[in-house]
């Protein structure tokens, strides 16, 4: 197995765009806009400037899951003075009726939540859509897991999405803005302060159109690995659900730092793809966290995937 890199082809068109005069800028919003129903995107250098363009530009109090999240736009609101509220979870999965309720009962001005909860579970996306247009709250998905799927292609006002590493559209750096419904009107200074440069823009150029491939093969791939631990009885947090990693609650944060440090070992890999938990971008409990979505998923076979599940299982049963 391989920890995720940018692919040969992908740097290619990034080095020959250090000396190209072409426009990789538009060339990517066009290759984004097949993913995405957006007319208004943005291309910046990482995620989290398009999380600190989006903080400025919504409105407070702003709404998140108490875990399962990403804690990089919570500290973005936090520099513009924005009110964060947290809303109580099944480890990082919303409850409709919760959300519902806490909606009716508090003047929420926009809610931001990741399309998969900790990256292990799929939010019920449709129905907080729902939920969002009945009390006039602006929706925000951050899609940097899910992005390929067509199911989420015009769902919420604002999208995000990471091209960092390790993520589905896979280039080190940059990141974009999908501004669905044009509700909100984002700082114009700050947008071109913060906008990536063309071989960033070749990079997400090249690489989005292996999005829904790669971000399916990701899925088949963990959904094997919870399947196999729970045929031998190892726990996983939302075994039901589909995901791009796999959590494993365990006794205490002690033995979750042994095993993974154990697992790792074994693994013997350039990256890592085993962490640990409490952790609030996955959930707030000792945990051992399978990264799937770091694989390389190109060369990843069914001997690789059971290899990594009798080390696991082997770790946890010691």
């Amino acid at each position: 197995m391989e920890f995720k890199k940018i692919s040969c082809d992908t740097l290619g068109v990034m080095r020959d765009a250090l000396c190209s005069g072409d426009d990789y800028y538009m060339i990517a919003r066009e290759r984004i806009g097949d993913l995405i129903a957006s007319s208004d995107v943005h291309i910046l250098n990482s995620a989290n400037s398009c999380l600190l363009c989006v903080a400025e530009a919504v409105g407070g109090p702003v709404l998140v899951c108490d875990m399962g999240g990403w804690n990089g736009f919570i500290r973005s609101c936090e520099l513009f003075d924005k009110k964060v509220e947290y809303l109580e979870t099944d480890y990082g999965l919303i409850n409709i009726e919760v959300l519902g309720n806490y909606l009716e009962e508090h003047d929420i001005k926009s809610l931001y939540i990741t399309s998969l909860a900790g990256y292990t579970a799929q939010q019920p996306l449709e129905k907080i859509q729902e939920l969002c247009d009945v009390h006039d709250v602006v929706l925000i998905i951050d899609v940097s897991g899910t992005l390929g799927d067509e199911k989420n292609r015009e769902l919420g006002d604002i999208q995000v999405a990471s091209t960092g590493s390790p993520k589905i559209v896979n280039i080190k750096n940059g990141g974009f803005i999908c501004n669905i419904t044009d509700k909100i009107e984002f700082n114009k200074h700050l947008l071109k302060s913060l906008k990536a440069d063309n071989v960033t823009c070749a990079g997400i150029a090249n690489e989005i159109r292996k999005a829904p491939e790669i971000l399916e093969k990701s899925i088949q791939v963990n959904r094997q690995v919870k399947k196999t631990l729970l045929e031998n009885e190892i726990p996983v947090i939302h075994p039901e659900y589909n995901g791009l990693n796999t959590i494993i609650p365990v006794s205490s944060k002690k033995r979750a730092k042994t095993l993974a440090y154990n697992m790792r070992k074994r693994l013997n890999m350039d990256g890592n793809i085993i962490t640990t938990g409490p952790n609030y971008n996955r959930i707030k409990k000792a945990s051992i966290n399978i990264e799937v979505k770091n694989l390389n998923m190109d060369p990843v076979t069914a001997s690789d995937i059971n290899c990594l599940c009798e080390i696991i299982i082997d770790e946890l049963k010691e």
